[in-house]
């Protein structure tokens, strides 16, 4: 292979790896007719500040003439964006076009600054530094990507040729080399930023996936205890049909018996009927509930008014626990949880249950039920801190079980339907101790966003 065939392939390849480094979006709303009607208008307004505001004449000494013949080659770059007004792809002319454009807008900036007086060459000076920065940012220009330096490079040298003063020879050799510094720098940094940008897109999309599969797991770990309960709920219900039958035969043997005097027999009879339809009514709203809740869509759910209904709720059951609820009122709360505030509140409430009933033998004396937006991840975080008997160190080493529970006649499926339920929702319960004692539960939710 020829050198020259060898430049070529290294200037196509490095000139692909600049195409795909871009934003064409960036580029296309940059370039797009109604910022050149924005432009035309600014560089009108520009002219003639500089010919006809008190003093300009004497400041700037411009040729309006010749500075306005300067701009025909900035015309390439209208010719850009009149080509790609309604397309959403550029392609490799089309980004050759663009460089032209882009090289002609430069050199339109650097001749005012050879053009005018050196007092104003100075403040076209900063402008044309502006411009090229703000062109090494848009373009990606970086030092393996240097076609646009290249071009802001060939229009300095061209503007040069215009100045006939010899002090602009040093303002040129101060801003040139300042001009492509600052593409340079500024080309880099967007481009870092991409990969940055990328990279933490990529991550989210990772850890998305990865909260998605964990909710389909723990949408799957709701429905089986959800099942287990429906299974006890059957035999709860088939031990209800057998008593109701016990409960006939009793009514009429002894409604036959000459025996026994029948008041005291039937008000019992009466009360175990009573008790079994109360059974057979929290059977079938175990039914009910299992079947809404398991698959329902995240709704948004006010935190505050949830746990201020727990904390009146509780205070009369649990008389004895001082309970309070620390929530900023002037602050948004608000959580997506799947199926609504009904599981909200009951969650809340099995968790609070918990803390007040301690391990069945030791109960706590206060609660603390305290919520927030997460600083650092924006999720929404309660804190639920007692002042009991906490958790053996054993539970907190093994993730939380259903059917098991410390307290004598605790079945363990609160605390565990809680998890499911906010894993189900998108979030995270952790258990802890106090180092002062006590427990301390802290559940993260997703929070909703108003825009």
């Amino acid at each position: 292979m020829s050198p020259s065939s060898r430049l070529q392939g290294v200037l196509r390849a490095a000139f692909r790896r600049w195409v795909n480094a871009q934003s064409v979006q960036e580029v296309l709303a940059a370039s797009s007719v109604g910022a050149w009607v924005a432009l035309v208008a600014l560089v009108l307004v520009m002219l003639a500040a500089s010919q006809w505001a008190p003093g300009a004449e004497e400041f700037f000494a411009l040729p309006l003439g010749t500075a306005l013949l300067c701009f025909t080659p900035a015309l390439v770059d209208f010719a850009f964006a009149l080509l790609h007004r309604e397309q959403q792809h550029i392609d490799s002319r089309g980004w050759l076009l663009a460089l032209i454009g882009t090289t002609g807008l430069q050199f339109f900036v650097a001749s005012l600054m050879a053009l005018s007086a050196l007092p104003g060459a100075t403040v076209f000076g900063a402008l044309f530094l502006f411009t090229a920065g703000f062109h090494g940012r848009l373009f990606r220009v970086t030092p393996r990507t240097p076609f646009l330096a290249l071009g802001t490079a060939l229009a300095l040298v061209l503007a040069a040729a215009l100045f006939a003063r010899r002090e602009h020879a040093a303002l040129f050799a101060v801003i040139g080399p300042a001009a492509l510094m600052a593409e340079f720098y500024l080309g880099t940094f967007a481009v870092q930023h991409d990969r940055t940008a990328a990279e933490a897109e990529r991550l989210r999309a990772a850890v998305q996936a990865q909260l998605l599969e964990q909710q389909e797991r723990d949408v799957g770990r709701m429905s089986q205890a959800l099942t287990e309960i429906i299974n006890h709920s059957q035999d709860i219900h088939e031990a209800q049909l057998a008593a109701g039958s016990a409960a006939d035969l009793l009514a009429g043997l002894v409604a036959r018996s000459q025996v026994l005097g029948r008041g005291e027999p039937a008000k019992l009879v009466r009360q175990l009927h009573e008790n079994l339809t109360h059974i057979r009514d929290r059977v079938m709203e175990i039914h009910q509930k299992g079947r809404l809740h398991v698959g329902s869509d995240p709704e948004a759910v006010d935190l505050a008014p949830v746990l201020d209904s727990v904390r009146q709720s509780m205070a009369l059951r649990f008389p004895e626990v001082d309970i309070q609820v620390q929530v900023d009122r002037g602050e948004p709360l608000r959580a997506w949880v799947r199926g609504g505030v009904t599981t909200l509140r009951r969650v809340v409430d099995n968790l609070v249950t918990n803390a007040c009933e301690g391990d069945g033998l030791r109960a706590a004396a206060s609660v603390r039920i305290s919520a927030r937006t997460e600083p650092l991840s924006g999720r929404l975080e309660m804190l639920i801190e007692d002042d009991g008997p906490g958790f053996p160190p054993e539970r907190l080493a093994v993730p939380i079980q259903g059917l098991s529970s410390t307290k004598p006649q605790g079945t363990g499926l609160g605390l565990y339907t809680s998890e499911c339920l906010i894993r189900a929702s998108g979030g995270l319960l952790e258990r802890q101790n106090a180092q002062a004692g006590g427990a301390v539960l802290r559940v993260l939710l997703p929070r909703e966003v108003r825009t």
